[in-house]
């Protein structure tokens, strides 16, 4: 039998952890560069960006997920592709958290990772074991 619910929230709490741990480390390095660029040592300009830290283990938090869906026993090639929602979050987070432009090509593209996606999530789910 599948654990499609529980499936479910761990794919959310990865893809959310992937996408928000991508945009920290972006803040992140934007600040660590500054702070080299004036001329403060490299070890003390991680040490005074916690973004850098908080990132790397959202995207932590993303590979233990990742870990147990595999555990679970869902197919690499649903797993990964599924994980290409985090195109979209990763999108709208930049526009909004970062103001970067997200012009119609970009949003084009996108959409036809989610249509994919939508395509290799009803392909089939977990495989049973022995």
């Amino acid at each position: 039998m599948k654990n499609i619910p529980g499936a479910i929230i761990v794919f959310a709490i990865s893809i959310a952890s992937l996408s928000l741990g991508n945009i920290l480390l972006k803040m992140g390095m934007d600040r660590y560069a500054t702070l080299t660029a004036a001329g403060m040592p490299m070890a003390q300009a991680v040490a005074r960006v916690p973004l850098l830290p908080v990132g790397a283990v959202l995207m932590l938090v993303q590979f233990f997920c990742t870990l147990i869906l595999f555990k679970w026993g869902w197919d690499a090639s649903v797993v990964i592709p599924v994980m290409g929602i985090c195109y979209f979050v990763m999108a709208v987070l930049a526009k909004y958290m970062l103001g970067e432009p997200v012009n119609a090509a970009r949003w084009f593209g996108i959409c036809l990772i989610i249509l994919g996606v939508f395509f290799v999530a009803r392909s089939g789910g977990p495989v049973k074991a022995g």
